[in-house]
């Protein structure tokens, strides 16, 4: 004990015991609201397994075009299907046909003649 526990004031053991009886009455209502809480959850998962399972969902068999086991090596070396690979492209036999479009091609804001300031402005940086 120090000098300090002399001068703080120290609870009654009544005022003490009625801290644990409250703190005893609220574990209390908490167990009683989670045991509560997990009997609900236990009904409830108990109805969801002794509902009546449906009927078996019969399987659907959809028969195929084609047989892939009647395939031959000779039908997939075949070149008889289209090939898409190619089709947006363009083949160009003689490139000079073309007009260049840079000899009939203006640039906008250019000034046809050269423009000379009299006084500079700003010198060379470095």
């Amino acid at each position: 004990m120090g000098l300090r526990d002399w001068f703080t004031p120290k609870p009654s053991p009544q005022e003490g015991n009625s801290d644990v009886d409250a703190q005893v009455d609220d574990t209390a209502n908490d167990s009683e609201a989670f045991a509560a809480v997990q009997a609900a959850k236990a009904s409830e998962a108990m109805s969801l397994l002794n509902e009546e399972d449906t009927g078996p969902v019969p399987d659907l068999h959809i028969t195929a075009p084609y047989d892939a086991s009647d395939a031959e090596i000779d039908d997939l070396l075949t070149e008889e299907h289209e090939v898409f690979t190619h089709i947006d492209e363009v083949e160009v036999k003689d490139v000079a046909a073309f007009d260049d479009p840079y000899l009939s091609a203006t640039i906008e804001g250019d000034v046809p003649e050269m423009v000379v300031f009299d006084d500079e402005e700003k010198g060379p940086s470095v």
